[in-house]
């Protein structure tokens, strides 16, 4: 008795944790109990690190929660985050050891309500502008004649019977139907995946995305970042039939044509091959009218042409009495003006035999030169004794030696 009065009395066997061992342990439950969770809330808090990963908080009247979304998710959100805005995120609970805090690592996140929608739908669209995804240099015209159009949209619904239908009326083009979720969980990735495939195929002309109308919320897959991209991206022109007339998406502004119902697309991107055709009819029916007209004038113009041709043979008789005629004209004038040209040759002939020291010659006249060949003399200076003269005569001349000089007193 004795003995189990003092092991009655011995106290308790202390459980004693590290820190490291009790958050671990409190990690391992929370994460255990909260696998996977959705919480709404306002974000507060926000921070957008240089690494590309964004953390903030979640809180409502009367708790705060801190919410980390990692890079890759965070590039796959379809509108900007900003403060105060409501959203809610789906993700998974766990510790941060090194703050011992719990936190959200978010995986999704979704604007929360119509306002909330309504103003992510803004703020993507006005950040996309600004960034020149809607700029109209960058908008493809669509092609005349399309021979391959590959249709995005879902297999059950009442847009793609529109679109085909349209479409088989007007053209003969061959489709390729890629089906893909229009609303919901994955939509947004389907829709990016089948835009990606179809940019590899080497000879489509021309991608459409379509689906019917409905609510801002049943529409949100065409209004996310990652449906934005992947329509900007594409090497193939695109065009955006979502919804209804009033409808308009994101998808719609960055898309290089917008429709505004699947059967107006189908109109918009296949030509009506019967209007065509009638179109064709009308400008041989033109051509052919243009071409009798021209026919009609020409003929009439050659009628013309030979009632004003003259005779070959007279013509060309009456050439040739033009040329002789030309000729005795030529040969008339060519004499007179030789005549002319001989009397003025005579004129100054009988000037120049005037002039000639020869004719002087002939009067009696002599002209002396100093030696053969030397100079005229025509001083008794310019010789003395014993030089040998040179003497020209009208015929002849001298040869002589000067015996005697004298100059005139």
């Amino acid at each position: 008795m004795h003995e189990i009065s003092r092991a009655a009395e011995r106290p308790p066997e202390r459980t004693v944790f590290t820190v490291r061992e009790l958050t671990q342990k409190i990690r391992d439950l929370l994460e255990e109990r909260f696998l996977l969770v959705w919480v709404e809330g306002e974000i507060s808090q926000l921070k957008n690190h240089d690494s590309g990963h964004i953390f903030f908080s979640l809180k409502d009247e009367g708790a705060l929660l801190k919410v980390v979304l990692f890079r890759e998710e965070a590039r796959r959100v379809g509108f900007p985050l900003k403060e105060g805005l409501r959203v809610l995120c789906f993700g998974r609970i766990s510790v941060y050891a090194p703050r011992g805090e719990y936190r959200l690592i978010a995986q999704r996140i979704e604007p929360r309500g119509l306002g909330a929608l309504q103003a992510a739908f803004e703020a993507l669209k006005e950040e996309l502008r600004r960034r020149g995804y809607f700029d109209p240099e960058r908008k493809r015209p669509l092609p005349a004649f399309p021979r391959r159009v590959a249709v995005v949209t879902s297999l059950s619904g009442a847009a793609l019977h529109d679109f085909l239908r349209v479409a088989r009326s007007r053209w003969a083009a061959h489709l390729l139907i890629y089906p893909v979720r229009v609303q919901g969980e994955g939509a947004a990735q389907e829709i990016v995946e089948a835009l990606e495939g179809l940019n590899l195929l080497p000879d489509l002309d021309l991608i459409v995305i379509t689906r019917g109308g409905g609510s801002l919320e049943d529409l949100w897959t065409f209004n996310e970042r990652a449906v934005a991209e992947a329509v900007y991206r594409s090497r193939v022109p695109v065009v955006s039939a979502v919804g209804h007339e009033v409808d308009y998406t994101i998808c719609d502004f960055v898309a290089d044509h917008r429709a505004p119902t699947p059967t107006a697309a189908a109109a918009l991107v296949f030509p009506d091959r019967t209007a065509l055709l009638e179109k064709l009819a009308g400008l041989r029916r033109r051509l052919e009218e243009n071409l009798s007209r021209r026919l009609a004038l020409a003929e009439r113009e050659i009628h013309h042409l030979r009632r004003r041709l003259r005779d070959p043979l007279a013509l060309l008789q009456e050439r040739e009495a033009l040329v002789r005629r030309l000729g005795r004209e030529i040969h008339r004038k060519v004499a007179e003006r030789l005549l002319r040209e001989e009397g003025r040759f005579s004129a100054l002939v009988r000037h120049l035999e005037a002039l000639s020291p020869l004719a002087v010659l002939s009067r009696g006249y002599s002209v002396v030169r100093k030696g053969p060949q030397g100079p005229v003399v025509c001083k008794a200076s310019e010789v003395k004794p014993g030089d040998l003269l040179e003497i020209l005569l009208a015929e002849g001349k001298i040869a002589a030696r000067v015996e005697k000089t004298s100059s005139p007193a």
